[in-house]
This record gives C-alpha cells, structure tokens and sequence, in this order.
C-alpha cells in the first residue's frame, strides 16, 4: 500500500475526531473530517452563553478555521446515514459515499 495515497475518513469533528487528526501530523496520509456540524462547540461552557458571561463565538469554532494549517485535512459537512464495510465506504444522507483506506468514528458519546 502507498501510505501517500492512504486515505484516513474521520466521521466527527469534536475532541475525538480534532485530536486523532492532530496527531496525524506529519502522517504521509490524506485526511477526511466530516461533521453534520460546520463548528466544533465545547459544551461545558454553554451554560455561561446561556447566562451572558460568554459570546456563542467564544464557544463554537469553525472547524475549517481549526483546521485551516492543514493542507492534508479536507472538511466535509455531511450527515452520515451508514457505513459500507465491505466496500470501504460511508454513506451520506445526500446520497453520496465517501471511499476510505481507514475509517475513525468520533461521534461523541
């Protein structure tokens, strides 16, 4: 296998998914997130938006900003509805497939 042309699918862009991604740094791998979310959003800190002591920015990040050093890392906003095991794919709500070499599920609890 050529580990250029590995493809690394991570499905969840939240402490999970951004640190598995993190760590790849460096890999020589290609590099998919893929949230049904376009932000990453620290839930402890809601309750202080609620309460006016924080903005929703001080929060809720891109995940394109987060990300934006990466030229290995592409983002996708999608929903995932199922993963295609034997055919190495996952499969969006849109109707559309995402192929990969390795697949992470980082949905969160």
């Amino acid at each position: 296998m050529n580990t250029a042309n590995h493809h690394v699918v991570v499905v969840g862009a939240g402490f999970g998914g951004l640190e598995f991604t993190r760590a790849l740094a460096g890999a020589p791998v290609r590099i998919t997130m893929m949230d049904r979310r376009n932000h990453h959003l620290f839930q402890p800190l809601l309750y202080q938006v609620a309460t006016t002591a924080l903005a929703t920015s001080e929060v809720a990040w891109p995940i394109r900003h987060l990300l934006r050093k990466r030229s290995d890392v592409t983002t996708l906003l999608a929903t995932v509805t199922g993963i295609d095991r034997d055919g190495k794919r996952v499969l969006l709500q849109d109707g559309g497939t995402v192929a990969y070499d390795t697949l992470v599920l980082a949905t969160g609890a």
